[in-house]
């Protein structure tokens, strides 16, 4: 993976590709894709998998967001922290149940009480008692 100094990039979203990647416009006319850090969504096939996405797609799309980021991922995605205003997407999509926290690439503490919070009060995909990661979905769908 690349890693370089913290950088920000402020545009507008334009895509939305499921609930945790998007495309962000810098400029009017340089096209990023972003994948939101600390966070798995649900695959788009997966149960919850389009809830999560429409979800992203109401707070962000067509909207300014600011994106700030340190790295890239295997996939050359920007690997960023998402805000709409004082709203920092990422948490948001942990704590409303539409999102795991992605404990294998991350140990921010923030998320895992976000998580256990919606799974505890049953939010979003937490509905199901039996809800799959979609990190283990993504190997059973292989």
């Amino acid at each position: 993976m690349n890693s370089f100094a913290q950088s920000t990039l402020t545009g507008k979203a334009v895509r939305i590709l499921d609930g945790d990647t998007f495309e962000i416009l810098v400029n009017g006319h340089s096209l990023y894709k972003v994948r939101l850090t600390d966070i798995d969504a649900p695959e788009k096939r997966q149960d919850f998998g389009q809830v999560s996405k429409q979800a992203l797609a109401t707070r962000i799309f067509g909207r300014e967001v600011k994106v700030i980021y340190e790295k890239l991922d295997r996939n050359k995605r920007i690997l960023g922290h998402l805000y709409v205003g004082d709203e920092y997407i990422n948490l948001t999509m942990v704590s409303q149940g539409l999102a795991w926290h992605y404990k294998k690439y991350s140990n921010d503490q923030r998320f895992a009480i976000a998580e256990n919070k919606a799974r505890n009060a049953k939010k979003g995909l937490w509905i199901n008692p039996h809800a799959v990661a979609p990190w283990v979905f993504r190997k059973i769908r292989k």
